[in-house]
């Protein structure tokens, strides 16, 4: 099924020139294969897709997708554009190039209204035959929709049926959503999972993190779907310290990307960011490093990837 499980965010690995390093595109895709992940999103903001060409979003789409192929993992790309036209334009290239499916950013730049904003996504979801999970981000985007515009979306386009929730907080907005369709949408929950048990306690399939500890996420629906959700609980506390230190700007990419290249994910000097970018003081970067060393520790513990 699309949109389920565990599905992270796709980190741009560039080398202290700006280029960006495909083989650790590819490196980081084989290591959430091995893990037991889902699939894996490009272009959401931990992409940084703001900062990216068209011609390296292109070839960021060729060798994931190509990667993704070779390990058995599906490949979701996001369209962010916003024009109308341009979304359009982007979602047909991305299923051309193979991708299993898109994430869907609503346009926010021209304060649009909620009529706009369902004619947007509405011709992209008419537009391609694959699956689409819009992106509910009003904390980034600063637009909110109700979840009475997203059920006459689905309503009315096959193609859109899954809703990535990451407004503060998402648990009575997913409930609300779910209600407004009565059951017939699929939500997961973003923000890097940090309200992922309160999500999935109110019917939430999926959790969109970043890729450097994503064996957590593994593990926490595994437990929690086998009926173990204490057991999802004390993983899920045992992540929150990292994930409430790693908050604010870019930070949460910076810290992802240094956190792969320890692991071998990508290569070690792959971690660079372009500028402007958020830039932690000492003091931040020290307690990271001993949340990391905990949590690294959690991690081996797990055990082999499910």
């Amino acid at each position: 099924m699309a949109f389920e499980g565990v599905l992270p965010i796709l980190a741009v690995p560039c080398r202290d020139s700006g280029e960006i390093d495909y083989e650790s595109v590819r490196t980081q895709i084989a290591a959430l294969a091995e893990g037991g992940c889902d699939g894996v999103i490009l272009f959401g903001f931990g992409s940084e897709f703001y900062k990216l060409t068209d011609d390296e979003k292109r070839e960021l789409t060729r060798v994931s997708v190509d990667a993704g192929a070779e390990e058995g993992l599906a490949v979701y790309t996001s369209v962010t554009e916003q024009t109308t036209e341009q979304a359009v334009d982007w979602a047909t290239w991305f299923e051309d190039a193979g991708v299993d499916g898109l994430m869907l950013l609503p346009p926010h730049m021209a304060g649009p209204s909620e009529d706009e904003l369902l004619a947007h996504m509405r011709a992209v979801g008419e537009a391609v035959s694959v699956p689409i999970v819009v992106q509910y981000a009003p904390q980034n985007v600063g637009v909110t929709i109700s979840p009475d515009t997203f059920a006459r979306l689905s309503a009315d386009v096959d193609t859109i049926s899954h809703y990535k929730v990451e407004c503060e907080p998402p648990g009575p907005y997913i409930t609300a959503l779910l209600e407004e369709t009565d059951g017939t949408v699929d939500v997961l929950v973003g923000s890097n999972g940090k309200k992922l048990l309160a999500a999935l306690d109110r019917g939430a399939v999926g959790v969109v993190p970043t890729v450097g500890l994503h064996e957590f996420y593994v593990e926490i629906v595994h437990r929690y779907t086998s009926g173990d959700r204490d057991g999802a609980i004390d993983v899920h506390n045992s992540l929150l310290p990292m994930l409430n230190h790693s908050a604010g700007g870019e930070t949460f990419v910076r810290f992802d990307k240094e956190i792969q290249a320890r692991r071998g994910f990508i290569a070690e000097d792959a971690t660079h960011m372009r500028s402007p970018t958020t830039e932690p003081d000492e003091y931040v970067v020290d307690l990271w490093e001993d949340q990391l060393e905990r949590a690294l520790a959690t991690v081996r513990s797990l055990g082999p990837s499910r």
